[in-house]
């Protein structure tokens, strides 16, 4: 009973982000750093495992990769702590600023660039579109 009070308590100051419903799910986004045609299918999973599909298109063919690892959030800070890229293990730790989160869509900066991300969520079946219809 207590624990209920202080999570309504925290709750009641929290911002929206904070309120959201969870990222546990398969979201699609499109855009990168270096390329506004990249797209990438994330599967954030309830346990905090996570899985990320990416594709750049160059000249119309896709250049496909993955990255394993697991994911949390502590407030307004989504972290993402990669542990294999293609299979192989690359550890990095990626820390992106929630800005939005809706049942539907949220959106994050990744904070050592302030690069916004805008990213919907789909269906856990999913595919991601072909290079000719983005090039």
């Amino acid at each position: 009973m207590m624990r209920s009070f202080a999570c309504l308590f925290l709750c009641l100051g929290a911002s929206p982000v904070c309120a959201a419903p969870s990222l546990a799910g398969t979201w699609f986004g499109q855009g990168q750093p270096d390329g506004k045609e990249s797209m990438y299918l994330d599967h954030f999973l309830p346990d905090g495992l996570m899985h990320s599909q990416f594709r750049d298109c160059v000249k119309g063919k896709a250049l496909d990769s993955s990255e394993d690892g697991i994911w949390s959030v502590t407030g307004d800070i989504l972290t993402i702590r990669v542990a294999r890229h293609n299979g192989i293990a690359m550890p990095r730790t990626d820390m992106y600023r929630l800005t939005s989160v809706t049942a539907r869509a949220f959106k994050d900066v990744y904070l050592p660039l302030n690069f916004p991300y805008d990213e919907r969520r789909v269906d856990d079946n999913f595919t991601m579109p072909g290079c000719q219809l983005v090039s």
